[in-house]
């Protein structure tokens, strides 16, 4: 929990140089409660870009949404703390229920 804290406080101050940043976690809550702009759905707390219970193939896919998902965020002008999430992956079941 600290260190979503502290990194969501940290994501404040860059942004108050006019720097976008995304916050990739799997506590969204945490960082949304502390006010940071842009918060990436991850999907654990060990493993947020990935799931290493997934085959290699769907593992890298997944960390390839979720990433995509902070660029996406990176890119998206908004006025209040906003939760992104990974698009999809419809091909599998397993993956989306990872996230």
């Amino acid at each position: 929990g600290s260190c979503n804290r502290c990194g969501a406080t940290i994501g404040k101050e860059i942004e108050r140089y006019e720097i976008p940043v995304a916050i990739l976690t799997a506590l969204p809550v945490i960082p949304l409660s502390v006010g940071a702009s842009r918060v990436v759905q991850g999907v654990r707390v060990e493993h947020v870009c990935g799931d290493p219970r997934l085959s290699p193939e769907l593992d890298r896919e997944l960390g390839t949404r979720i990433v995509e998902a902070g660029l996406m965020a990176l890119e998206t002008h908004i006025t209040e703390p906003t939760r992104f999430e990974p698009a999809a992956i419809e091909d599998s079941e397993q993956v989306t229920n990872a996230i």
